[in-house]
């Protein structure tokens, strides 16, 4: 008994390990018409409808202008300029000692925002993330590390600083129009995202942190509403040699 069953394994064993090939092969197209998979509920769009309106009506309004239009670039460009600029007012005017911004230049999700009308809609696609703004005490060896961050991604969104990239290195550095010194305690406006390490800025969790829970993202949108009209400011705030 043993013998048979074990010849009837063999026997199934070949039998699966055998080669086949494809005798014929057919080809056919279907098209699916959107509604006959029942896609569209007007039920679903007629709850949402009254929703979408009121959204739809936030992100069209106008809070400001823009004199130009402004663009993401690196070293530095306008946009970023913009960015950085709203967030280092918002961190001075919420804490005096604020010296500078440095912000990522991925982060700025949106490559420019076109001469006329801003709209909310236009700030929500240019920070669509929940990033909050921090106020980070770096002391003078820390500072350094976050000059050679910027140098080593070619340039970042800053305010309240200027610095020249050369052979990689940052030189040249001013905080504020005055030569940085490596002896001072500076505070940096940044947002929670970098002050976590992001884009490998580590040189943040060195320093003391300060977060007052407010969005970057809202912060500019404050600083549209006040200035109504925004210029492109591109003063080279960080050269590259």
């Amino acid at each position: 008994m043993k013998k048979i069953l074990f010849a009837i394994g063999i026997f199934l064993i070949g039998a699966c390990s055998g080669n086949y090939q494809l005798a014929k092969y057919t080809d056919n197209s279907v098209r699916v018409i959107a509604d006959s998979l029942q896609l569209y509920d007007s039920t679903i769009t007629n709850m949402i409808a009254p929703y979408k309106q009121k959204l739809d009506a936030q992100m069209n309004e106008v809070i400001g202008e823009a004199e130009q239009t402004l663009t993401k670039e690196l070293p530095d460009g306008t946009l970023g300029n913009f960015v950085a600029d709203a967030c280092l007012l918002y961190a001075q005017n919420n804490n005096a000692t604020a010296d500078f911004c440095v912000l990522n230049a991925g982060g700025v999700r949106k490559p420019a925002i076109q001469k006329g009308p801003i709209t909310i809609g236009a700030i929500y696609e240019l920070m669509p993330f929940d990033n909050m703004v921090e106020l980070v005490e770096l002391d003078g060896n820390a500072c350094k590390e976050l000059f050679s961050w910027i140098a080593k991604w070619k340039g970042a969104p800053v305010s309240g600083i200027a610095l020249t990239i050369a052979s990689g290195e940052a030189n040249n550095v001013k905080i504020k129009g005055e030569p940085f010194n490596e002896s001072k305690t500076y505070f940096v406006a940044t947002t929670d995202y970098v002050a976590n390490g992001g884009d490998g800025a580590t040189m943040f969790a060195k320093g003391k942190r300060t977060n007052n829970n407010y969005k970057l993202r809202d912060a500019i949108i404050d600083y549209v509403k006040n200035k109504q009209t925004i210029k492109a400011d591109n003063n080279g705030r960080i050269k590259q040699n």
